[in-house]
Protein backbone atom coordinates (compact mmCIF):
# COMPACT_ATOMS: atom_id res chain seq x y z
CA UNK A 1 0.00 0.00 0.00
CA UNK A 2 0.85 3.41 -0.55
CA UNK A 3 2.20 5.74 2.08
CA UNK A 4 -0.29 8.27 1.19
CA UNK A 5 -3.27 5.49 1.47
CA UNK A 6 -1.65 4.29 4.82
CA UNK A 7 -1.48 7.74 6.20
CA UNK A 8 -5.45 8.38 4.90
CA UNK A 9 -6.55 5.04 6.23
CA UNK A 10 -5.08 6.26 9.27
CA UNK A 11 -6.01 9.42 9.77
CA UNK A 12 -10.10 8.21 8.92
CA UNK A 13 -9.63 5.32 10.99
CA UNK A 14 -8.15 7.86 14.34
CA UNK A 15 -11.26 10.51 13.29
CA UNK A 16 -13.96 7.65 13.54
CA UNK A 17 -12.63 6.41 16.22
CA UNK A 18 -11.76 9.32 18.37
CA UNK A 19 -14.78 10.94 16.96
CA UNK A 20 -17.04 7.90 18.56
CA UNK A 21 -15.40 7.78 21.62
CA UNK A 22 -15.17 11.39 22.43
CA UNK A 23 -19.11 11.65 21.48
CA UNK A 24 -19.51 9.20 24.16
CA UNK A 25 -17.64 10.28 26.37
CA UNK A 26 -18.87 14.30 26.29
CA UNK A 27 -22.40 12.84 26.24
CA UNK A 28 -21.97 10.76 29.51
CA UNK A 29 -19.43 13.13 31.69
CA UNK A 30 -20.83 16.47 30.71
CA UNK A 31 -24.09 16.52 28.59
CA UNK A 32 -26.33 13.80 30.54
CA UNK A 33 -25.28 15.18 34.22
CA UNK A 34 -26.14 18.98 33.38
CA UNK A 35 -29.48 18.07 31.76
CA UNK A 36 -30.30 16.08 34.29
CA UNK A 37 -28.75 18.53 37.33
CA UNK A 38 -31.79 21.27 35.32
CA UNK A 39 -34.47 18.48 36.00
CA UNK A 40 -35.44 14.64 35.39
CA UNK A 41 -37.81 15.83 32.32
CA UNK A 42 -34.59 17.98 30.37
CA UNK A 43 -32.18 14.97 30.89
CA UNK A 44 -34.60 12.71 30.09
CA UNK A 45 -35.71 14.23 26.67
CA UNK A 46 -31.83 15.00 26.06
CA UNK A 47 -31.30 11.06 26.37
CA UNK A 48 -34.31 10.52 24.17
CA UNK A 49 -32.39 12.83 21.61
CA UNK A 50 -28.94 11.93 21.49
CA UNK A 51 -28.35 8.71 22.20
CA UNK A 52 -30.20 7.49 19.08
CA UNK A 53 -27.62 9.40 17.34
CA UNK A 54 -24.52 8.15 19.03
CA UNK A 55 -25.90 4.19 18.27
CA UNK A 56 -26.70 5.26 14.70
CA UNK A 57 -22.98 6.89 14.42
CA UNK A 58 -21.57 3.82 15.85
CA UNK A 59 -23.46 1.70 13.29
CA UNK A 60 -21.68 3.78 10.81
CA UNK A 61 -17.85 3.85 12.35
CA UNK A 62 -18.09 0.58 13.40
CA UNK A 63 -18.29 -1.31 10.22
CA UNK A 64 -16.15 1.33 9.00
CA UNK A 65 -13.33 1.00 11.83
CA UNK A 66 -13.34 -2.60 10.73
CA UNK A 67 -12.81 -1.88 6.83
CA UNK A 68 -9.61 0.49 7.74
CA UNK A 69 -8.41 -2.10 9.99
CA UNK A 70 -8.12 -4.90 7.22
CA UNK A 71 -7.37 -2.27 4.44
CA UNK A 72 -4.48 -1.70 7.53
CA UNK A 73 -4.01 -5.53 7.46
CA UNK A 74 -4.33 -5.04 11.02
CA UNK A 75 -5.25 -8.50 12.95
CA UNK A 76 -8.28 -10.01 13.51
CA UNK A 77 -9.51 -8.17 17.18
CA UNK A 78 -9.30 -5.14 15.24
CA UNK A 79 -11.74 -5.89 12.16
CA UNK A 80 -14.19 -7.60 14.65
CA UNK A 81 -14.62 -5.65 17.84
CA UNK A 82 -15.84 -2.30 16.29
CA UNK A 83 -18.58 -4.70 14.51
CA UNK A 84 -19.11 -5.72 17.88
CA UNK A 85 -19.36 -2.83 19.55
CA UNK A 86 -21.50 -0.97 16.99
CA UNK A 87 -23.99 -4.75 17.44
CA UNK A 88 -24.39 -3.47 21.00
CA UNK A 89 -24.86 0.06 20.49
CA UNK A 90 -27.95 -1.59 17.64
CA UNK A 91 -29.29 -3.55 20.55
CA UNK A 92 -29.37 -1.02 22.62
CA UNK A 93 -31.22 1.49 20.20
CA UNK A 94 -33.65 -0.98 18.79
CA UNK A 95 -33.68 -3.71 21.79
CA UNK A 96 -33.95 -1.77 24.90
CA UNK A 97 -34.51 2.07 24.17
CA UNK A 98 -38.45 0.56 22.57
CA UNK A 99 -39.21 -1.39 25.88
CA UNK A 100 -37.82 1.54 27.79
CA UNK A 101 -40.49 3.88 25.95
CA UNK A 102 -42.95 1.46 26.43
CA UNK A 103 -42.67 1.30 30.15
CA UNK A 104 -41.71 4.97 30.50
CA UNK A 105 -45.86 5.81 29.88
CA UNK A 106 -46.82 3.19 32.41
CA UNK A 107 -44.79 5.14 34.99
CA UNK A 108 -46.22 8.08 34.39
CA UNK A 109 -49.24 6.98 36.39
CA UNK A 110 -47.16 6.38 39.57
CA UNK A 111 -46.89 2.37 38.90
CA UNK A 112 -44.12 1.51 41.10
CA UNK A 113 -43.67 -2.14 39.31
CA UNK A 114 -42.93 -0.16 36.21
CA UNK A 115 -40.33 2.08 37.41
CA UNK A 116 -38.57 -1.32 38.81
CA UNK A 117 -38.66 -2.60 35.58
CA UNK A 118 -37.96 0.30 33.54
CA UNK A 119 -34.69 1.25 36.34
CA UNK A 120 -33.52 -2.73 35.47
CA UNK A 121 -33.74 -2.10 31.34
CA UNK A 122 -31.95 1.46 32.02
CA UNK A 123 -29.07 -0.35 33.74
CA UNK A 124 -28.85 -3.01 31.18
CA UNK A 125 -28.80 0.09 28.62
CA UNK A 126 -26.10 1.40 30.90
CA UNK A 127 -23.98 -1.48 30.86
CA UNK A 128 -24.27 -2.34 27.12
CA UNK A 129 -23.40 1.84 26.64
CA UNK A 130 -20.10 1.46 29.12
CA UNK A 131 -19.21 -2.33 27.26
CA UNK A 132 -19.16 -0.24 23.66
CA UNK A 133 -16.78 2.51 25.69
CA UNK A 134 -14.32 0.10 27.30
CA UNK A 135 -14.05 -1.66 24.27
CA UNK A 136 -13.54 1.61 22.11
CA UNK A 137 -10.63 2.37 24.71
CA UNK A 138 -9.37 -1.43 23.81
CA UNK A 139 -9.42 -0.77 20.66
CA UNK A 140 -7.86 2.51 20.55
CA UNK A 141 -5.20 0.99 22.87
CA UNK A 142 -4.59 -1.95 20.05
CA UNK A 143 -4.57 0.34 17.28
CA UNK A 144 -1.83 2.70 19.09
CA UNK A 145 -0.18 0.01 19.47
CA UNK A 146 -0.08 -1.17 15.85
CA UNK A 147 0.78 2.08 14.95
CA UNK A 148 3.84 2.00 16.99
CA UNK A 149 5.06 -1.11 15.18
CA UNK A 150 4.83 -0.27 12.20
CA UNK A 151 6.41 3.07 12.95
CA UNK A 152 9.61 1.37 14.23
CA UNK A 153 9.46 -1.10 11.49
CA UNK A 154 9.08 0.91 8.32
CA UNK A 155 10.05 4.04 9.79
CA UNK A 156 6.97 5.68 8.91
Amino acid sequence: MSPRLTALSRLLLWLALGGWLGAMLLFAAVVAPAAFRVSSEVGGRMAREVLPVLHLYGAVAGPLLALLARVLGRGPAVVWLPLAMAALGLLNLFGITPLMEEIRHEMSSGDAAARARFMRLHAVSGVLYALVGVGGLALGWLHAAADGTDRRSKKV
